[in-house]
């Protein structure tokens, strides 16, 4: 509960000899009764609490209530209990509901006496707020998740008031009672039964929850004189969640592999939506990428579909990427990417066959890359009769080695027949494949 600004917190330090309340002092000696607080008690808007310190024992307590409105005492309380501490340092209170003729904050003057003769009289020790306690303590909300079709909460309940002289609930009709949701706003007047309704737009992803309040200062000209006597009060905070409906972007390359220092010509780009009838175009919506040079955007046609330009030249294997920021809180972001192989050249730098005697064959050569070069490069050494087909792999070097002109290779093989001589590289998905010139061999 809020409450207005006259004194309701307890004032930890004090004057000895003398009492700073409510703007008045009242002296006494230095050995005499102090007057720590005197306020409307927190718990209890029908009370008010009163912190006195004394050398011995308080005996007897007076409080005089004086209205500033009719400039007259209204009230004397004698029927104080001791309710914390000690009689000597402690804090009293009524020991039933002060009963007051009308609703306002009323000035506190104090008077006490203790066992050994000390006498207090004060004006001004504090202020007692006679006012009516409000709650919105039934507050609810009738969803506590929004999502695309329902994007908006309504938060309903009562304006209620205890009246301090009996304690009694009751409704406060024609009141104003605010409701909020991060930067949301919106009010409504309370009914004959203090009920009260606003329905509250969900527009932003930093709207997590909802709250009313009621504020006797709000600006809203009550039709009850008393209303300016109601204490401001806030509901419960409810939690809400925004449920996004999830979208997908899907790209198709023109190619998805192509050569060293190629570029994809176009790619392809579709934006759906998880629509109450099934996945539907998003039309109108801006993708965004920067695979393509610069960072390029590209508006999506009736049927979710936007087209990107070329690529770079590509030299090597690459990722294209595009992506939409949701520009509707309860639309999920969407992104997607496809990989594009890079074939790299490979080329035989030199191959030599050499007999090394009649019955073997020594086969060496240089293997080159321009721009990546594999893991592993096997080599095969093929012969042919006629050097015009049927190649027959006679041999493998399982992995070239570089050896500064290229990556080389050597290897010794039996053959006494004539013939021709290649050597071949099977590139795979990244690489290009390779073979060497042909070279005859006689026999010995």
């Amino acid at each position: 509960m809020t409450h207005r600004g006259t004194m309701r917190s307890v004032v930890s330090t004090f004057v000895v000899g003398s009492v700073a309340l409510g703007g008045a002092v009242a002296a006494h000696a230095t050995t005499g009764i102090s007057v720590l607080f005197a306020v409307t008690d927190s718990s209890n808007n029908g009370k008010l609490d009163v912190s006195l310190s004394a050398p011995s024992d308080v005996t007897s307590l007076q409080v005089s209530l004086f209205s500033e409105t009719t400039q007259q005492t209204v009230a004397t309380v004698t029927n104080f209990k001791l309710v914390s501490g000690t009689a000597m340092d402690g804090v009293w209170q009524p020991k039933t509901r002060i009963q007051l003729p009308a609703l306002d904050t009323y000035r506190i003057d104090v008077s006490a006496i203790d066992a050994d003769g000390d006498t207090l009289s004060t004006t001004g020790s504090g202020y007692f707020d006679y006012d009516v306690q409000t709650n919105l303590d039934d507050a609810t909300v009738d969803r506590t998740t929004v999502d695309y079709q329902d994007r908006s909460v309504t938060m309903s309940g009562h304006l209620m008031g205890k009246w301090p002289a009996t304690g009694d609930v009751t409704p406060l009709a024609d009141e104003e009672v605010d409701v909020s949701s991060y930067s949301q706003y919106g009010s409504a007047i309370t009914a004959a039964d203090g009920s009260w309704s606003v329905t509250i737009p969900f527009t932003s992803e930093y709207q997590s929850s909802i709250q009313a309040e009621f504020a006797y200062d709000s600006g809203y000209v009550s039709s009850d004189p008393n209303s300016r006597f109601y204490d401001s009060s806030l509901s419960r905070s409810i939690g809400v969640k925004i449920k996004q409906t999830a979208t997908k972007l899907f790209l198709t390359p023109s190619a998805r592999s192509v050569p060293f220092q190629g570029a994809v010509s176009s790619t392809s780009a579709t934006l759906l939506w998880d629509s109450p009838s099934g996945w539907a175009p998003l039309v109108g919506k801006t993708l965004g990428s920067n695979s393509f040079g610069s960072f390029l955007q590209e508006t999506t046609d009736a049927n979710g579909n936007a087209v990107f330009p070329a690529t770079p030249a590509l030299w090597n294997d690459a990722t294209i990427s595009a992506g939409w920021d949701s520009d509707d809180v309860f639309l999920a972001d969407a992104q997607a990417s496809s990989a594009i192989t890079v074939v790299q050249p490979s080329t035989f730098v030199s191959f030599t066959p050499t007999r090394t005697d009649a019955s073997t064959v020594t086969a060496t050569g240089d293997l080159g890359f321009s721009f990546d070069t594999p893991g592993t490069i096997p080599v095969d050494i093929q012969f042919s009769a006629t050097g015009k087909g049927g190649w027959t792999t006679v041999a493998t070097v399982p992995n070239a080695w570089f050896d500064g002109p290229g990556y080389g290779f050597s290897i010794t093989i039996p053959s006494s027949t004539a013939g021709f001589w290649r050597a071949t590289f099977s590139g795979g998905k990244q690489f290009e494949s390779a073979t060497s010139s042909v070279v005859y061999l006689p026999a010995s």
